[in-house]
């Protein structure tokens, strides 16, 4: 079972995950979630560092510049 607990640190309130959390989430320190809530339903996604994002980006726009490149012939 994943467990979340909730810790005060500081001024701030935490969650702490368990090892299977933290695996399941791929948590590394310093990760950001973003919480979104619908009914009684609560979905957590992971946000991309900006290098992760632009890479990904990079890849997206090869992929397409080949294939309109193909295309093109």
């Amino acid at each position: 079972m994943v467990a979340l607990r909730v810790e005060e640190r500081d001024d701030e309130v935490v969650f702490v995950l368990d090892e299977e959390a933290r695996a399941l989430f791929s948590a590394q320190n310093g990760d950001v979630f973003e919480v979104t809530a619908e009914g009684d339903k609560i979905s957590l996604s992971k946000q991309a560092n900006p290098d992760e994002r632009f890479e990904r980006g990079k890849a997206f726009l090869e992929r397409y510049r080949k294939t309109f490149e193909a295309l093109a012939k």
